[in-house]
Order: structure tokens, then sequence, then C-alpha cells
């Protein structure tokens, strides 16, 4: 049976603020820098803390820092979390990681923490990064349709000429070459420049590209009764994705959350939780 039940909102923000107390015991005891993305930018700007509607956080990584913060992730997680990569599990199909749970079903939890790699771009590149664009989708749809009809059975393409070439390729390439195409995809650009892009973004790649001088030294921010790390001039993030007025909160009926699925983690003491992150 599907579980639709989903989490409370306070509740998923509790486990948020205890994964990321744990992803930045790492980062900081490890000289890693790591910044706040999107909402979770916007938010420590605009309401010092989560979106009042969101239910999620984001991180952004330099790419150079990736697989280190990877592997430490992997040793020094306390269980029940864990992060998910394509490298450590074939049927995640993203562009990024998760730090999430294991819940008592040895399942990922929904709920989780992204982590998007900055990779080197240039703007003037036009048409490279177009073609960089277009081979990230496909290879990104290939494998997404490559596990779902192994592992769920529950993929439906709206173009029967796509359904068709997907099929196509996903038969023809294994999981480990789709991986691998897609990391020298995604790091294609090889001369370092001013400007970094995040391929993951929910955004379009153009307005994912940001001048690096952006991030700079990381800035800490109030955020609940916390912090996160932001980038230096967040500004230059923010007025970049949200435009110039991104202090006013949009009208009601355009403020939207994902909403995260409810789990069972016996492993995790909810109470203990609560006061471990001051909540």
């Amino acid at each position: 049976m599907v579980n639709t039940e989903l989490l409370d909102k306070n509740d998923a923000k509790i486990y948020l603020l205890y994964l990321l107390k744990n992803i930045y015991k790492i980062t900081e005891e490890n000289d890693i820098p790591i910044y706040a993305s999107g909402g979770t930018c916007l938010g420590a700007v605009r309401h010092k803390g989560m979106i009042p509607w969101d239910d999620d956080i984001d991180l952004m990584i330099f790419r150079k820092d990736y697989q280190k913060f990877v592997t430490l992730c992997e040793r020094l997680l306390p269980s029940p979390i864990v992060i998910r990569t394509r490298e450590n599990d074939p049927l995640f199909y993203q562009e990024f990681a998760k730090v999430c749970f294991l819940d008592d079903n040895g399942k990922y939890t929904e709920l989780s923490i992204d982590i998007f790699e900055l990779d080197e771009t240039n703007p003037n590149r036009k048409l490279f990064r177009s073609i960089q664009n277009f081979v990230k989708s496909s290879l990104y749809h290939i494998k997404m349709y490559k596990v779902t009809k192994s592992e769920q059975g529950d993929f439906h393409s709206k173009s029967f000429a796509k359904g068709i070439l997907l099929g196509f390729f996903s038969f023809l390439l294994p999981i480990k070459t789709i991986d691998k195409l897609l990391l020298k995809t995604l790091t294609a650009e090889k001369k370092s420049g001013d400007y970094l892009v995040n391929w993951g973004a929910a955004y379009h790649y153009t307005k994912a590209t940001y001048p690096k001088k952006a991030f700079g030294t990381p800035k800490k921010m109030p955020f609940e009764n916390t912090y996160v790390w932001a980038e230096e001039y967040p500004e230059m993030i923010l007025e970049q994705l949200y435009g110039k007025n991104y202090m006013n909160p949009p009208p009601p009926e355009k403020r939207t959350d994902h909403g995260v699925k409810a789990f069972t983690c016996s492993k995790l003491d909810f109470e203990k939780i609560k006061k471990e992150v001051g909540m």
C-alpha cells in the first residue's frame, strides 16, 4: 500500500534543521564552502528562516569539493542519516545529491536536503551550453525511463515517439555509462572563467548561471533559531532568480510547497531531535 500521508510542516522543519546541523558539522570541520540555494537563500534573507509555506532546504557546493563532501558524509553522517547520489545508488537519476534518512523499511525518505553542484560555464558559449543542456536532459530522461520501467513500471511518455526513443536508448546504455556520460556533460566546460552554473536547478540553466563573485566567502545568516551559510553577496543570486522585488512575498494563490510524505524511523527520537535543534 502506497503511503500518501504528508508530514506535518513543523515536524518537517525540525527534521530538516537536524539534517542541516549534521551537514554543517562535516563542512565546517573540513573547510568545505557550502551555500544556501534558491528558496533557502531567499528564506534566510527575507524571513530569517524557511519560507513559511515551504518544506525543503537546498544547498550548493563547488564541483571540486563534491567528492570529498560525499566521501565524508558516507563515513561521518550518523545513522539513519545517509547521502544518496548517482554514485552510491544506481536507481537515483537526479543531477544532485540528497541527504535524507533511511526509514524502517530501508527506503530513502522523501524529506531531504538537496545538494547541488556548481560547475564552470561560459554564458558567451551559447551553442555549446545549449548542446550541454540537451544532452544532460536526454540522459536524465533515459535513466529515469530505465529506472522506473525496471523498478516501478510507471513511466509514461506523453509522446509515443519519445517513448520509443527513450526505450531504445535505455536498453542500449547501461546505468554506469549513462552516469559517466552525464558527469562528462556537466563538467564539459574546462576553462575556469567568471561564471558557475547549477545544472540541477529547477530553473532554466540560463537563470541558474551565476557570477563567481557572488559567492566569495560564505556568510553566516540567521535561519530559524540557527543559521545558514549564504553567499557573500546573496542579492546577486536572488535578483537573478526572483527579480528586483524578491523581498516582496508572492500573493497567497502563488505560494506553493512540495509536501513531503510521512515516514516511520524507529532510530529517530523526535523529542530528542527537537531539543537538539532548539525547537
